[in-house]
């Protein structure tokens, strides 16, 4: 199965394609596939070899659900060393209830390890797109 899909220049990832985890589970989505659920505080995600052809800015989308107040994680290139930033997981009225929080940050060209980490649990994912 594909882990990454290419389109012009956007690099979309299953979020359910992770490599290495913590503290979270798999399951069935109503956009098809696979979501990343049952995330707590501290549970993380990772994603190796993520490219970003060039330098410059890139939007971050993240597809995700939630059915609480309150959910937040930030995303990182090797585990940590450069923070791209938090962002806020809005009470979307339900747990498989999909909308795309974005972020835009400023990326050296290279292949990295892209990281999510859950500050505060509660929320769903089920890809993430990457836009030059």
């Amino acid at each position: 199965h594909h882990h990454h899909h290419h389109s012009g220049n956007t690099l979309k990832i299953e979020a359910e394609s992770y490599l290495y985890s913590n503290d979270v589970q798999k399951e069935p989505c109503s956009e098809g596939g696979e979501n990343v659920g049952y995330i707590n505080n501290g549970s993380w995600m990772s994603y190796p070899g993520i490219n970003f052809p060039s330098s410059g800015n890139y939007l971050i989308e993240y597809r995700v659900a939630s059915a609480v107040d309150g959910g937040r994680f930030s995303s990182d290139l090797e585990a940590g060393e450069t923070v791209l930033g938090e962002l806020s997981v809005p009470n979307t009225g339900g747990w498989q209830n999909w909308t795309t929080v974005s972020q835009t940050v400023n990326v050296s060209a290279g292949t990295y390890q892209f990281g999510l980490y859950s500050i505060s649990g509660g929320w769903n994912i089920n890809w993430i797109r990457i836009t030059k």
